[in-house]
């Protein structure tokens, strides 16, 4: 099945937050990071189910960066709730919809 890749706008904020704090720690980690979150995002369309569930929505654990994507499978669509830190509270960023 081919999926739609949808990013809630609380998930491009988060990936804006972090993008500027590694711009401001290196020049060119904000790419970085953003390159990675792709990467990822690419792997989730193609194999949705392939990260941990927690009840309907999965989470993917980013191997350069500290970060997590919360997402669901809705039909056709892979709909995107958060990236976040791994410092931040989960249940809360998961409460997402």
């Amino acid at each position: 099945m081919n999926y739609k890749l949808v990013v809630k706008a609380e998930a491009v904020q988060d990936m804006s937050e972090a993008f500027e704090w590694y711009e401001a720690k290196l020049e060119g980690l904000g790419s970085e990071f953003l390159d990675v979150v792709d990467d990822y995002f690419s792997r989730i369309v193609k194999t949705p189910k392939l990260y941990q569930s927690h009840g309907n929505q999965r989470v993917a654990v980013l191997n350069r960066f500290p970060y997590k994507i919360v997402y669901e499978i809705e039909g056709n669509a892979i709909v995107v709730y958060a990236v976040y830190h791994d410092k931040r509270n989960l249940k809360k960023l998961m409460d997402r919809r």
